[in-house]
């Protein structure tokens, strides 16, 4: 890909263990825009999983120390903090012209939330989610060769919420796993600015305490409810 030839929007929704993870290795992409979205504020007990924050920024909003800790490593990218939460009233605002969105929010419902807005904008959204020491990777809503539209995450997790699914205390998840999940993720990213479409159907889950990576292709259909009900045995979304 000619990258003069085109303009290469990230947003990045999340600026936590996993966003922090994540940034260096996007900005070194060398973006267009990349813009970090979080409303939430630096605290003491996350800071061992969250490289890009220390004791001096705690109380300050994560997307803004998040920007000016990569700052130095941008070439000829705009970077852009919203120090917003990310709801229903501004989604469609914050994500519209953007080329590739990226989830690293630890909220279920956050999730569904960039699910249908990336899908109703036709927008690539890449959501690395982390349970303990699991993880959970996709690649949503990028048209690939069986589905012009792409797979949203209803395609692959027909059910509703269940409760254990709802919420999670991520200071228990270690760094080292945060940062896995940031690298599975930048590769996603990086097919999708290159236009290669080699992550679009398939879910990559790992646990990397027994070094298990099992990857799960996706329904032939995404509209087909007979194969939709057989996938019904695929383990829920993660949601941190």
């Amino acid at each position: 890909m000619d990258r003069a030839s085109c303009s290469q929007r990230i947003v990045v929704v999340g600026a936590g263990g996993t966003g922090c993870a994540l940034l260096p290795m996007l900005i070194a992409a060398r973006p267009t825009h990349l813009c970090i979205v979080d409303g939430d504020t630096v605290e003491a007990d996350n800071l061992h999983r969250q490289p890009l924050f220390g004791p001096a920024d705690i109380g300050r909003y994560k997307a803004e120390v998040a920007l000016a800790r990569i700052e130095h490593q941008r070439i000829d990218t705009w970077l852009e903090a919203v120090p917003r939460f990310l709801d229903a009233p501004n989604a469609q605002h914050l994500l519209a012209g953007s080329t590739v969105v990226a989830d690293c929010t630890d909220d279920l419902h956050a999730r569904m939330l960039l699910d249908r807005v990336c899908g109703g904008l036709n927008i690539p959204l890449v959501s690395g989610a982390v349970h303990g020491n699991q993880i959970q990777v996709l690649t949503l809503h990028q048209a690939c060769r069986v589905s012009q539209h792409g797979y949203g995450l209803r395609d692959w997790f027909p059910g509703g919420i269940g409760a254990e699914q709802d919420g999670c205390d991520m200071r228990d998840v270690p760094a080292a796993v945060t940062t896995l999940a940031a690298s599975c993720m930048a590769m996603r990213i990086n097919a999708v600015l290159a236009g290669e479409d080699t992550f679009a159907q398939v879910l990559d889950l790992i646990d990397p305490r027994n070094g298990a990576w099992m990857r799960i292709s996706a329904p032939t259909d995404p509209n087909d409810g007979e194969l939709i009900a057989q996938s019904a045995h695929r383990p829920g979304p993660a949601h941190g």
